[in-house]
């Protein structure tokens, strides 16, 4: 069981480390219009969903810290409101990493 546990952990610890190691630089952020007020977000990492409406933005998940300003670029071209709302689907970093971008921003964030 030791054994296992210490396998996981290390699985884990280098699977982060790569993401660290990662250029995002170049990363470009793909939007698709899914309806009239859904749209999805591909960077690296989760997709994210942006449900636009007339009083801001509610985003499902923010991707990694070092997107947030391409990603705010990219919600920029599909609504002139700001994004309001953040949820996140679960912790991974390609999920919340840009949670804390965000909340500067004045962005409310639901997530456990």
């Amino acid at each position: 069981m030791k054994t296992l546990v210490v396998a996981t952990t290390l699985l884990i610890a280098s699977s982060a480390l790569a993401q660290n190691q990662q250029d995002l630089s170049k990363v470009e952020i793909k939007t698709t219009k899914i309806t009239d007020k859904f749209y999805t977000l591909e960077g690296q990492g989760g997709t994210i969903g942006a449900l636009v409406g007339p009083d801001g933005v509610f985003l499902v998940d923010t991707q990694f810290a070092p997107l947030t300003e391409k990603i705010v670029a990219a919600v920029k071209k599909i609504s002139s409101s700001p994004v309001k709302f953040v949820v996140n689907t679960h912790v991974h970093a390609d999920h919340t990493g840009g949670n804390e971008n965000l909340g500067k921003m004045g962005t409310i964030i639901f997530s456990r």
